[in-house]
């Protein structure tokens, strides 16, 4: 890696930045990762798809974990959210241990989890009344609020099918959030969405963060996305699954598009770029294809 890329260089490109992170170091510990593991038994032997992984998230956080396909992204969210058991390891929330789902972790995935049945409404109903024990009068104020926190008061009566990839989504987010939880697990939220419906949510995204108490940990393999979300980047190889690197995002807040090519922007990214595909590493790889045409010119 060159002298230029290092981080206290792009750092130090962004006034205030280190005075930020101070800031954030000083706020309690919301989740405490301790050497977790996952080994999945695979056809010719144990895989082990997380190693040892560790690392803390504070409050208010907004972390961004990447990393080569295979590293076991979506795994270890999937573990913190308890829909998957871990093989070894610790993870508190709070200070107690996590051994199992619950209200204090809401996640948002990839695809539309919402209820078809249900309205708008009813969807975001569902947590406060199931888990947290509302009344349905209740239950009905609270979703009123995150409706409107979420820019979807217009259609609040309106079911999944009648709503666009990104509404949807953000009917998803209210819903996870109606439980207030204490940490917002997102597996790739935007993947499926086309690149203007995916800017926009991350602009909402942003927006609704600053409005709620919530720890984010949101999981991507864009490294744009990553750059312009995060407070930090958790940076995972493959193969096994590792930290290879927790890195401080020297982007000022708050974050505007226009950042995009903004030097210290820039710097992260390749810094990312590098991590996780360090050059001279990974060489092109020539397919074995047979010649499927009869056109007599080539193309390159």
């Amino acid at each position: 890696m060159s002298e230029a890329l290092a981080l206290p260089s792009y750092r130090d490109q962004a006034p205030g930045v280190a005075e930020r992170f101070a800031r954030l170091k000083e706020r309690p510990v919301i989740l405490d990762v301790r050497n977790l593991t996952k080994t999945f038994e695979g056809g010719s032997g144990p895989v082990v798809a997380l190693d040892r992984i560790s690392f803390q998230a504070h409050r208010r956080e907004f972390l961004c974990v990447i990393g080569p396909s295979g590293c076991g992204k979506s795994t270890l969210a999937r573990i913190i959210a308890g829909l998957d058991t871990p093989t070894g390891g610790q993870m508190l929330l709070d200070g107690k241990t996590i051994d199992g789902p619950g209200p204090d972790r809401g996640m948002v995935f990839q695809s539309y989890t919402l209820f078809p049945w249900l309205t708008v409404r009813r969807n975001i109903m569902f947590g406060p009344e199931v888990s947290r024990g509302l009344s349905d009068s209740s239950a009905e104020a609270e979703a009123r609020e995150w409706i409107d926190l979420v820019g979807l008061s217009r259609f609040a009566d309106s079911y999944p099918h009648q709503l666009s990839g990104g509404m949807k989504q953000r009917v998803a987010i209210a819903r996870a959030l109606a439980n207030r939880p204490r940490i917002l697990l997102m597996d790739e939220p935007f993947g499926a969405l086309d690149a203007q419906t995916r800017a926009q949510m991350q602009s909402y995204l942003l927006q609704i963060w600053k409005q709620v108490d919530i720890t984010i940990v949101f999981i991507t393999h864009d490294l744009d996305e990553a750059v312009y979300l995060a407070d930090r980047v958790l940076v995972l190889d493959a193969h096994p699954g590792r930290v290879r690197e927790m890195m401080e995002v020297p982007v000022p807040r708050p974050r505007t598009r226009d950042q995009f090519v903004s030097p210290a922007f820039i710097a992260a990214r390749q810094h990312l770029e590098e991590l996780i595909h360090p050059p001279g590493l990974t060489e092109n790889e020539t397919l074995p294809l047979g010649r499927m045409t009869l056109v007599g010119d080539d193309v390159e």
